[in-house]
């Protein structure tokens, strides 16, 4: 179903009647109209900043197949990894501002200016934000046999060891390494990170105890915890993820206000028209709540988001702050 947006000229009542005057009245009228093309009349293109198969990159094109049937245009993926997520990104920013180019944004768009100084662009006043559209949950694993059975025994615990608490994810900046980090600031206990190139052998070393603990995202870990090789203490968002209803998330365990997951929105170039950016998040809106969707995201180990530009633009505001915070709290540097 096509909404049949229409991209108005920005033409103003004085220009209009001007233009009406110099060329015979309502004789301009017709022009005008020919130049009110309806949107989109071709396939618009996402660019996600990943190799093709992470986390972002299949949440992104599960929620843009359906989305496509919503605009009825086929909504075409294209990725762009590598440079931090900072190439794809500027290629969005330089692009016209005709809604056929279009970001999937993660969390790592507003960490990077945090970490770097050197960031070609600034997000909040060259993108313009149209919806969240999932969050990606971590959950904190251990071996099986750690007597350890929730966040605040394994707090207590690491105060008891006098050691600090290694955890490891799959590399430094990442969110699951951040997550780590704040819980380390929130519990006041030491922690020591220990970065993987992937998460598949932070794992192998989680499972043979020469971690504590890892944060990881639900799809690399469900099928070991599933299995028994790991032991699940937490979810990191607020609340419980349905693809884990049993565990717990870590503010219920005593630390509220913990709240924490990789994410993945979208946004277009600064200047694209509002009716566009609208039409855009409405087939969102409505994709993310379509049951095959939702079912499809849940075996990802993703959760289905939605909201308004407006509500977008605050929670990134308030993601960046958070990281930025966290950053220097805990001395982070990139290696």
């Amino acid at each position: 179903m096509n909404p049949a947006v229409k991209m108005y000229h920005a033409v103003s009542r004085r220009d209009l009647l001007r233009g009406m005057s110099a060329a015979g009245g309502l004789a301009l009228l017709p022009s005008i109209a020919l130049a009110q093309p309806s949107w989109p009349t071709r396939s618009p293109t996402i660019i996600v900043p990943f190799a093709a198969g992470g986390g972002v990159d299949v949440a992104t094109r599960t929620i843009a197949e359906r989305a496509g049937d919503v605009l009825g245009k086929r909504l075409v993926i294209e990725n762009r990894g590598g440079g931090s997520t900072i190439p794809a990104t500027q290629a969005v920013t330089r692009a016209q501002p005709d809604g056929y180019t279009i970001l999937a944004v993660p969390t790592t768009t507003v960490i990077n200016p945090a970490f770097r100084s050197d960031v070609p662009y600034d997000w909040r006043t060259e993108l313009a934000p149209v919806g969240l559209i999932a969050r990606l949950p971590f959950v904190v694993v251990t071996r099986p046999a750690s007597p350890v059975q929730t966040m605040a025994e394994l707090a207590e615990a690491t105060r008891k060891s006098g050691t600090p608490l290694t955890f490891g994810s799959g590399g430094t900046g990442t969110v699951a390494h951040l997550a780590g980090e704040l819980f380390g600031l929130r519990t006041g206990i030491d922690t020591q990170h220990i970065p993987y190139r992937g998460e598949a052998p932070a794992l192998t070393d989680t499972i043979g105890g020469s971690l504590n603990v890892m944060f990881c995202t639900l799809a690399s870990a469900a099928g070991q915890i599933a299995s028994g090789t790991l032991k699940a203490l937490a979810v990191t968002t607020a609340q419980r993820v349905p693809t884990l209803p049993d565990v717990p998330t870590v503010a219920e365990q005593g630390f509220p206000g913990y709240d924490v997951s990789a994410w993945v929105a979208l946004a277009v170039p600064r200047d694209t028209p509002a009716p566009v950016t609208e039409a855009l998040n409405r087939a969102f809106n409505t994709t993310v709540k379509d049951q095959a969707v939702i079912n499809r995201l849940g075996t990802l180990g993703a959760v289905p988001a939605g909201g308004s530009p407006a509500a977008l633009s605050q929670f990134m505001d308030s993601e960046a702050q958070l990281w930025a915070k966290v950053i220097t709290d805990a001395k982070v540097r990139m290696e």
